[in-house]
């Protein structure tokens, strides 16, 4: 049993040891790609846990409560909560604690690093879980490390990642995780790397912003973009964008902090660094043999690859991807092609058509949402989780308690309403001054 494995450990044969991300990671750092140090806390260390802890019978009496396909959305998440709560609760057992805490502190000392999932169906051609499982950036110490690995390894019970693997087939039961625990890069400039762009084939996509990547990836530091031409190896044009600020990395966690007007006024690449990024994602296009989606950070003069995984396009996905029509990834691929569209180059005519268009695309995703996602109960999910996570209660229901006898801005809103529809029943006139606007 290998609970942590360092690169020359995971071989070509490790998908289930290392899952997806540690084997791609290892397989480039051998061929001479400059990766941040990194060691990966295997699938058996998860089992370890698991089945020391006395987890897995708890995990398959929630998923056998009920055909897994006859729940509905509130019963999926009730059976996630539960089990994340048993993650969350339960200590390490004691021998895997000392062998985790030994490589940890071993290798990381007191330096920054991320953590994310590494699960063996992760990161394949066929799939994508990006954004299902948790990562957490600029975790510092062995103690805080131990913690967010179990964190990671609690998100592979997400209902939504519950959701996922049903529609495509996997059986949750038999689900692993591995986690990478990585040397965080404190670069000038991060991004990510299309290979060939997952809206045009003969073209790539390199996307931007100053400090973390993961400003990025969240969606809260909106990235300059360059198109590359693939066949003529030819930067094709820049997309800037306003740069008011970049998620940065301090003693305390994660904080957004402003650039200064000097280096704001500025893209975070120069024409030649963007050449040096898509060059980058070109190599582990050729050594995967498929398009990648790379992660990368710049510090300094080099250039460091995070991430890499292949990229899902619009053809692969008529072309036998059984997702197709599917709620969660259906909408996700809206999503992410209406972003690739570049309003600014469309006529009048061509935008007006796509106004249009994006106005029945929402109008069909918010009767959607109002039907099957439950808005409210959302809500009180990731209410739930936070304080689950940081309360760690006997009961993973306890903070539905908070909620009683609380009041609510809609409650009040119904309560000026109900007022106001007295007060037009007792004084007609104000019904004609409502009309009109007054």
């Amino acid at each position: 049993m290998n609970l942590v494995l360092s690169v020359p450990e995971i071989g070509a044969s490790d998908l289930s040891r290392a899952g997806g991300k540690a084997l791609s990671l290892a397989a480039l750092s051998r061929v001479g790609f400059r990766i941040p140090d990194f060691i990966c806390v295997s699938t058996d260390a998860y089992r370890a846990f698991v089945d020391g802890a006395g987890l897995r019978e708890r995990i398959l009496l929630e998923l056998h409560r009920k055909d897994f396909k006859q729940m509905r959305w509130e019963e999926i998440w009730d059976c996630a909560t539960r089990i994340r709560n048993l993650f969350l609760r339960k200590p390490l057992p004691q021998v895997l604690a000392n062998a985790l805490r030994d490589a940890v502190a071993e290798r990381f000392a007191d330096r920054p690093v991320a953590i994310r999932s590494s699960a063996p169906d992760e990161d394949a051609a066929r799939s994508s879980f990006a954004g299902l499982h948790a990562s957490y950036i600029n975790v510092r110490g062995t103690k805080a490390i131990l913690e967010n690995i179990r964190m990671v390894w609690a998100s592979l019970w997400s209902d939504a990642a519950l959701l996922y693997r049903q529609e495509l087939g996997l059986d949750a039961g038999r689900s692993a995780m591995a986690v990478v625990v990585q040397e965080l890069v404190l670069g000038r400039a991060s991004g990510v790397c299309f290979s060939q762009s997952p809206m045009e084939s003969s073209q790539a996509l390199v996307e931007s912003v100053y400090g973390l990547n993961q400003g990025l990836v969240d969606g809260e530091v909106e990235p300059d973009r360059w198109v590359i031409d693939r066949d003529f190896n030819k930067l094709l044009k820049h997309l800037p964008v306003q740069r008011p600020r970049q998620l940065a990395a301090l003693d305390d966690g994660l904080k957004m902090v402003s650039l200064s007007a000097e280096i704001g006024s500025q893209p975070p690449l120069t024409p030649e660094q963007v050449m040096a990024v898509y060059e980058l994602g070109l190599k582990a296009e050729r050594h995967f043999g498929a398009p990648q989606d790379v992660e990368w950070t710049l510090r300094d003069d080099d250039l460091y690859l995070l991430q890499s995984r292949p990229v899902t396009t619009r053809t692969q996905a008529s072309e036998g991807d059984q997702r197709e029509g599917e709620q969660i990834p259906a909408m996700i691929r809206a999503a992410e092609e209406l972003s690739k569209i570049d309003l600014v180059r469309l006529s009048d005519r061509e935008l007006a058509i796509e106004i249009r268009r994006r106005w029945e695309i929402n109008n069909t995703w918010v009767n959607v949402y109002w039907a099957d996602f439950i808005p409210f109960a959302h809500g009180i999910r990731l209410f739930g989780q936070v304080y689950n996570d940081r309360l760690k209660p006997d009961d993973p229901y306890e903070f539905v308690g908070l909620l009683t006898h609380t009041d609510m801005a809609s409650l009040e809103r119904n309560r000026l309403l109900e007022a106001l529809a007295d007060q037009v029943r007792l004084r007609p006139e104000l019904a004609d001054c409502l009309e009109a606007g007054d």
